[in-house]
């Protein structure tokens, strides 16, 4: 079965894709997988047909497919991750916990501590076990959000200097479990650590945070870098002034953020079904704000989409958000 998945999905980021010699398991702890985990996991990395499947298993193949591509891209300009690491429970959902086990097993240090730091789970001894050549190459990554975790490690002190600028850097990047553990937010799901606990814990005292006005911009920052996945991870917020979205309101910004807002993939609405609840209020602001130019420039975005689907569900959003 390897072979088979791993030629449809040298797309997905930068897996390695050989024929693995070992056995493949589904579980961590090499259990035999269940036929409904090996099914879905088969599926969802392969270009097969299967119309004829249930509607919500169809679903969850959907969402787990788009899980696995957006792993890829989280991963693909650092570090290498094998295919066979990523680990899918017997529900038929991406195991993290199991997954950052086999990543540490397999893993160089180096790597595993930059993907890690993506993914909200580095921690001092991870940082310690590395050689000095390791940590200096890592503390110059071109990644603001890596070389803070980097410096963290050994300067927590410095946490709530560089708090706010690490998360805005996940977010850009679409590093959910990174912006959780820097915010503070324990993720059941991504299983990432709280790097205030962790770390800083009573020794430090910091400034009054506002942990609503965070979620906010992290959130403005995802959208228009298109890392929507980030925002079924974070807790809703209310947008309902519009001096948070002051930065996006005017000229070639207003129109790059609203593309994105009204243009998310329709895949997104299989990962998180309050999605569009999440977006119709920042838009609602955007849109009540409008100057002339703004619609003829939105209107001309419009005209140039081809895609019938994609445009009657645009036309759908803005009609919701207008009244």
């Amino acid at each position: 079965m390897d072979a088979l998945i791993c030629k449809q999905c040298q797309k997905l980021g930068c897996w390695r894709v050989e024929e693995s010699t070992k056995p493949w398991y589904c579980s961590d702890y090499n259990e035999p997988a269940t036929l409904f985990a090996t099914c879905i996991r088969y599926f969802a990395l392969n270009e097969e047909e299967f119309s004829t499947l249930p509607e919500l298993l169809f679903q969850k193949i959907e969402s787990l497919k788009y899980e696995m591509s957006i792993i890829g891209k989280m991963h693909q300009e650092d570090i290498t991750l094998d295919l066979s690491w990523i680990v899918v429970g017997n529900d038929g959902n991406l195991d993290w916990r199991k997954t950052y086990a086999k990543c540490y097993r397999e893993m160089l240090p180096d790597h595993f501590f930059i993907f890690a730091a993506m993914n909200g789970i580095a921690t001092k001894a991870l940082w310690e076990r590395l050689f000095y050549s390791e940590q200096h190459k890592i503390l110059n990554s071109f990644y603001e959000l890596i070389r803070n975790t980097a410096r963290l490690m050994s300067h927590p002190a410095e946490f709530y200097e560089l708090r706010n600028k690490s998360i805005l850097s996940a977010a850009q990047y679409g590093w959910p479990a990174a912006v959780c553990a820097w915010i503070g937010l324990r993720n059941n799901t991504l299983n990432n650590i709280n790097y205030q606990e962790e770390l800083v814990g009573n020794f430090f005292e910091g400034p009054m945070y506002d942990l609503s006005f965070c979620l906010r911009q992290t959130i403005l920052v995802a959208i228009i870098n298109g890392q929507f996945h980030l925002l079924h991870y974070l807790p809703a917020v209310n947008f309902t002034d519009s001096y948070d979205l002051f930065p996006f309101a005017y000229g070639e910004m207003f129109l790059r953020f609203f593309r994105e807002l009204i243009n998310y993939p329709a895949t997104e609405t299989f990962f998180n079904e309050k999605l569009s609840d999440c977006l119709k209020p920042i838009a609602r602001i955007l849109y009540a704000s409008m100057s002339f130019l703004d619609f003829y420039r939105l209107g001309q975005m419009i005209v140039n989409i081809r895609d019938i689907k994609t445009l009657n569900r645009i036309k759908r959003f803005l009609h919701d958000i207008s009244n």
